[in-house]
């Protein structure tokens, strides 16, 4: 064998197949919209067809892109890809590397306590946001700031911002909560500053994101104290 067809044995296919997921989180909630990419480095223009490892019983097509219109559990898991020149017998890519996808189902328990005021206690998973607020105590002329944090922080989310509101009844002092000026149509920012505020008061945040839209538990209350 010369050295010019023992190299081209080796070389006959160099390209390296690789999985991307749009939106890119590895992370997603069941019922959203996602969609696995097979792409070849250094393809070039060659012709491909392509083959799908997944965790889904239902097998993908010979195309490069793998949508799925609203997950399951059963998405969880490894995906991979490889690539086959067409009208070629043996010419393919080595599998890929695998990209992992997590499936988390966003439920939360909630439980309620009746005392004289009653307080909602979400015992959250993946998708109950974390609120903070700072400072946790009010001084004269201070202004609020508020973060909200969610256990997948990648690109895409919008925040929504709510102040509680005494809503007395006959028995019980109950709360209501009213959203925030300018939070109608939610915020790219985590943060959101109130200003002028001289009383207790509680706040709570939420998040939206994907296609179709999923919108996260409410946070736990948090609140800011006035000695006042």
């Amino acid at each position: 064998m010369s050295l010019t067809s023992h190299w081209n044995k080796f070389s006959d296919c160099p390209d390296k197949a690789v999985v991307t997921l749009q939106p890119n989180w590895t992370e997603v909630y069941r019922g959203e919209r996602i969609t696995l990419r097979c792409e070849i480095k250094d393809g070039g223009d060659t012709e491909w067809e392509y083959e799908w490892r997944t965790t889904s019983s239902k097998k993908p097509s010979d195309h490069n892109e793998h949508r799925i219109r609203s997950v399951t559990e059963s998405h969880s898991g490894d995906n991979r890809c490889k690539g086959r020149k067409k009208h070629t017998q043996h010419s393919s890519t080595d599998w890929s590397d695998p990209i992992k996808l997590t499936v988390s189902d966003g439920k939360s328990h909630h439980i309620f306590f009746k005392v004289k005021i009653i307080q909602l206690i979400k015992n959250c998973f993946c998708s109950c946001p974390v609120l903070t607020v700072s400072p946790s105590w009010l001084s004269a002329g201070a202004s609020v700031t508020l973060n909200c944090r969610v256990k997948d922080p990648s690109a895409g989310w919008r925040f929504y911002w709510y102040k509680m509101v005494p809503y007395p009844t006959d028995n019980f002092d109950y709360y209501r909560y009213e959203q925030l000026p300018g939070s109608s149509s939610g915020t790219e920012q985590d943060s959101y500053i109130v200003h002028g505020q001289t009383h207790t008061a509680g706040y709570r945040c939420r998040a939206e994101r994907g296609d179709p839209e999923y919108l996260t538990s409410y946070s736990d209350s948090m609140f800011v104290w006035s000695a006042g």
